[in-house]
């Protein structure tokens, strides 16, 4: 028997990459896709051409009654966050598992969520209640869950690659950590706006929110980092479709070498079907993780070998958002994480493997 799943917010771009990658899911039956009032009675290859005589629905608009465990057993919620921090209580009262892919569930503390979201969160209680979803680190807790917190794009690329590093207590706590990241332009979204058209970004390259990104918090609680430890976290934005690439600068109270850098990344991830390690003297580009779900690493030590600089690359809608929510779906119900994506992206692949 199938799983029934439902998508809320199924217009936008991270809803039409769930559609695309769960129509081919072997273990899924989409039973409705939803979205707002305004999109309601559109078929959806009129918003989502590109499914056209591959999956035909009419979009629904989201209501509370229309939520039916007897339909359903479990829905995404590509929504904004005001609209998860509403509909996801209603889905959990009904006895449904739900991924959310808002940042409306991600932090635990509810003074943080106020502080950086705007606004009090109208289901703390829920906060606490969230499995935070990054299967890579936390795979035992998704498997039991029934409400995850997708991860942010952002931290999905900046937390990968050092949960290692600060396992390993190579931190220089004297030293900030610098995380340069640079995201294509979906990433904001697929509502308009004038400093998102073509003629503000084409030629163009731009800092934003610099020191003050929400996902900045979600970073330094999924670290752990104590408050003296600084976290310089500077978004940017690329004039190209999708991808993030950070750049990770990280202070060494030792020095190391690039072999024990792979063998504490390997220990953690030798095993993980969506992280490739690359050799000695390559580094990850976005081009090679388009339209996939890995997230691609290389490193360089400099030469007193006590700074490390780390570039990580995702597709920001893929193991940034609508990948990794499947990832978490296989994780969930005991599948192998694999399950319904693709293993190969972009115009590269690379398999992980002792590069030394």
């Amino acid at each position: 028997m199938k799983i029934r799943v439902a998508i809320v917010g199924a217009t936008g771009y991270t809803g039409y990459e769930l559609i695309r990658l769960l129509v081919g899911h072997p273990h899924v039956e989409i039973v409705a896709v939803m979205a707002s009032e305004g999109s309601a009675d559109q078929r959806l290859e009129e918003i989502h051409p590109q499914l056209r005589s591959l999956f035909a629905a009419t979009v629904e608009a989201y209501h509370p009654e229309k939520i039916d465990r007897a339909r359903l057993n479990l829905v995404f919620t590509a929504t904004p966050d005001e609209v998860s921090v509403k509909i996801v209580p209603e889905l959990m009262r009904a006895g449904l598992k739900v991924i959310d892919l808002s940042g409306a569930y991600r932090l635990k503390d509810p003074e943080q969520y106020r502080r950086w979201y705007g606004g009090e969160h109208g289901s703390p209680e829920l906060l606490r209640q969230a499995v935070y979803g990054l299967p890579e680190t936390n795979g035992p807790a998704i498997l039991k869950a029934t409400l995850v917190a997708n991860p942010g794009c952002y931290p999905t690329s900046t937390l990968l690659p050092l949960i290692p590093i600060l396992a390993s207590q190579w931190l220089d706590p004297g030293q900030a950590i610098i995380c340069d990241a640079k995201s294509g332009v979906s990433g904001a979204g697929k509502a308009v706006n004038a400093a998102n058209i073509f003629m503000e970004i084409n030629e163009s390259f731009k800092p934003y929110q610099v020191l003050s990104h929400r996902h900045t918090p979600e970073i330094r609680q999924e670290l752990k980092l104590d408050r003296r430890q600084g976290l310089l976290f500077v978004p940017h934005l690329l004039p190209i479709n999708r991808g993030i690439l950070s750049t990770i600068y990280v202070g060494l109270k030792c020095p190391v070498t690039h072999d024990e850098v792979y063998s504490n990344y390997a220990r953690y991830y030798g095993d993980k079907p969506f992280i490739r390690l690359y050799p000695r003297g390559e580094m990850p580009e976005l081009k090679f993780v388009n339209g996939s779900n890995f997230c691609d690493m290389g490193w360089v030590i400099s030469e007193d070998g006590r700074h490390l600089v780390v570039v990580a690359a995702i597709d920001n809608l893929m193991k940034g958002a609508a990948g990794q929510a499947i990832q978490n779906f296989n994780l969930m119900y005991g599948l192998p994480e694999s399950t319904g994506l693709p293993l190969a992206g972009g115009s590269r692949g690379m398999l992980l493997a002792d590069p030394r």
